[in-house]
């Protein structure tokens, strides 16, 4: 069972409601598992078809990553053009990989690659170094160049060893790197001890140490790149989602109905999902867990994610700011005793207290009762809300009755007005019913988005880093 947690934050049972989501993009047939998407090959959509798409996203003004890049867009998009058409690479591909590596070419304060680093595949930008060895380049055009001719090493079983078959000569990065580094993957060997080159003629080849370390990259690659499609009613058969991709989270940057304003791609069907601020920079953020196993991403877009181990199968998953510093850490839930930990690691836990009774049908939540610094806990029992300020067991400090859990609401937290204290919510079916005051009485705030289905979960976070907490729905 999938339980609420967290301000700004909720896990839900999955409930058996057979009904399809409303105003948000509905789920793709599951794809064959032998299909295959090439690297190589022609493009399916123009440079004006690419705008459009990403204009329909990128453009509104409450957008969560706004472009900025060295370029214009449509300029920078017919360099990807001329580039994938000279190195016969499919550079619509090309670019859904870079909206991921790079969150929309918009290069988060976070993130190791900065705009004017003319970097679109996130080359150099190896876990843990800080952006060290990150190649920069002197232009847009020369790092789309870069990202072409990276691609061919994978893709293109006909590259030739020394780069003299390419369209162009291998790019020069401004430190003069980038040209030894090319030959040196076209030559060298890979984490399974098999050739770089040729290694991934598809993108389903891709992660797992084959451009980059997340084992679903290919699938979050592949979602954007279908949306993409389906945004102008092309064929999306054989993309995902499968059994082995990855869930899409649809994100609403506004409290009220509405088509979805943002997308992130994070988890499988099973994993029990949450989103918080991880890292302190205001935004809350994609995060799974699974048996004991965590994937967290620092990016809303569910790039970059990182993974440890902490708890076990069975335990209820929480995060949440235990410490007061704006970090959010996290926390399992096992027979009744917490287990928190401020840091993102294996290891043992920092505090642990009994609050409530989980094994016989508790509810664990956390959130900011108070609007001071870190969260509190609290338990819902049957209908009733147990609210506690304090990190340990004791008495309630806040309790009432809200919403009809045994009929099968989900219980939702949130600072849904930006003062900074965490209300309280309920989505019922398809309509969400959020309260700003700790107590039981009529919604402040209702709207419907989404029809929750069997197969998806609701999920509240802070996605624009405006203080306030919208809705989310994490769909196969």
């Amino acid at each position: 069972m999938l339980l609420a947690v967290r301000r700004l934050v909720a896990l839900f049972a999955v409930l058996a409601l057979a009904t399809s989501l409303v105003a948000v993009t509905p789920a793709q047939p599951a794809a064959a598992d032998n299909v295959r998407t090439p690297v190589m090959g022609p493009a399916t959509l123009s440079v004006a078809e690419v705008e459009a798409w990403m204009a329909s996203l990128q453009d509104r003004p409450n957008f969560v990553y706004p472009y900025r890049a060295t370029v214009d867009r449509p300029i920078l998009l017919r360099h990807f053009r001329d580039e994938g058409e000279r190195e016969g690479v499919n550079w619509n591909i090309a670019v859904a990989q870079a909206i991921l590596e790079t969150a929309w070419f918009n290069y988060p304060d976070n993130g190791q690659v900065r705009p004017d680093d003319n970097n679109f595949g996130g080359m150099g930008a190896f876990d843990g170094t800080d952006g060290k060895y990150v190649y920069r380049f002197p232009d847009a055009l020369t790092g789309v160049r870069a990202k072409l001719q990276h691609l061919r090493i994978y893709g293109d079983v006909d590259v030739a060893a020394d780069g003299s078959n390419l369209g162009s000569p291998i790019a020069a990065d401004v430190d003069e790197r980038y040209p030894e580094r090319w030959r040196l993957i076209r030559n060298g060997s890979g984490p399974t001890g098999l050739p770089y080159h040729a290694s991934a003629t598809a993108w389903q080849d891709m992660g797992n140490g084959l451009w980059a370390t997340d084992p679903f990259y290919n699938c979050k690659v592949l979602n954007i790149y279908r949306r993409m499609l389906a945004y102008h009613g092309r064929d999306v058969t054989g993309l995902p989602t499968n059994p082995t991709c990855l869930r899409t989270w649809h994100l609403r940057y506004e409290n009220r109905g509405g088509n979805a304003d943002g997308f992130a791609f994070m988890g499988r069907d099973g994993d029990e999902v949450l989103a918080c601020d991880f890292n302190g920079d205001g935004r809350d953020t994609p995060a799974t867990f699974r048996d004991g196993r965590w994937t967290i991403s620092n990016l809303v877009t569910g790039a970059s994610a990182f993974g440890f181990e902490y708890g076990r199968a069975g335990d209820v998953p929480l995060c949440g700011d235990w410490n007061g510093d704006g970090r959010a850490g996290v926390a399992v839930v096992r027979d009744g005793t917490w287990h928190l930990r401020n840091s993102l690691s294996a290891g043992t836990a920092d505090r642990s207290f009994t609050y409530g009774r989980v094994t016989q049908g508790d509810i664990p939540i956390v959130g900011n009762w108070n609007g001071r610094s870190g969260d509190g806990i609290g338990i819902i029992r049957g209908g009733e809300w147990h609210l506690r300020n304090t990190l340990s067991g004791g008495p309630a400090q806040h309790t009432f009755v809200y919403g009809r859990i045994l009929a099968g609401d989900r219980p939702v937290t949130g600072d849904w007005n930006g003062n900074g204290v965490d209300g309280v919510g309920i989505v019922r079916t398809q309509e969400w019913h959020l309260r700003n005051t700790l107590s039981g009485g009529p919604a402040q705030l209702q709207f419907v988005y989404g029809s929750l289905g069997s197969e998806d979960v609701p999920v509240a976070g802070d996605w624009t880093r405006d203080g306030r907490s919208t809705p989310g729905i994490v769909r196969k």
